[in-house]
């Protein structure tokens, strides 16, 4: 073999491992919730209310698997999240404007208010879902023209709601999310729940603590 013809076969071999390289791929890592090895306590809220265990909740972190988080304010803490408040069982997600948020449980779109003001206050703008065993779940502080979902649409866990802004008493971007049963109308009676797709799985997520959405 001649010197030129070492060279053409070297420059071969070179190319076909380059291209072979580019084939290659990571294998995805799937994000499993089990098994989350915590021991469970009967936590209870402001008012006495017990928390269920995360294992057996009926809710979701309200973002999508493989997302992480940190969190604001929480259940009595301060503001308008303080004992003694309507909003005392709510939780305040830090997700960036624009964020899409989704469904924590499944159900049947109550109230849709889309047209408020990005950045005024009141109760800007909000989706409420009907839980159909007289819990709702609301979820604020979306942009204008935010809220992706229409009234009587039934939504499943996991599917997106809308994107999250500061619209209403918000100061900055993030989630507003309570489960309130009875009526639904401010003031409206509050529930803890807990969320069974939560890494670390806290019964009662912490303030500042960043969690991430875990299959469910």
């Amino acid at each position: 073999m001649n010197k030129w013809s070492f060279i053409l076969l070297f420059l071969s071999l070179l190319a076909c491992k380059s291209s072979d390289e580019g084939q290659i791929t990571e294998p995805e890592v799937e994000l499993s919730c089990s098994p989350q090895n915590f021991q469970y306590t009967g936590q209870t809220g402001c008012d006495g209310q017990v928390y269920p265990n995360p294992v057996s909740s009926d809710y979701v972190l309200p973002y999508g698997v493989g997302e992480a988080y940190k969190m604001g304010f929480v259940n009595c803490s301060f503001s308008y999240h303080a004992p003694g408040q309507p909003d005392q069982y709510a939780f305040d997600f830090d997700m960036p404007e624009g964020t899409p948020f989704t469904a924590a449980r499944s159900g049947r779109v109550r109230r849709v208010m889309n047209g408020a003001s990005s950045t005024g206050g009141g109760t800007g703008n909000y989706v409420l879902i009907d839980h159909g065993d007289n819990t709702f779940g609301y979820y604020l502080h979306s942009p204008q023209n935010g809220i992706s979902v229409t009234v009587g649409q039934e939504v499943e866990q996991g599917d997106v709601l809308g994107i999250t802004g500061r619209s209403g008493l918000a100061g900055y971007p993030h989630l507003h999310f309570i489960v309130v049963k009875g009526q639904p109308d401010y003031p409206y009676e509050g529930v803890p729940v807990s969320f069974r797709n939560a890494i670390p799985s806290d019964v009662v997520l912490k303030s500042t603590v960043v969690y991430t959405a875990c299959n469910h």
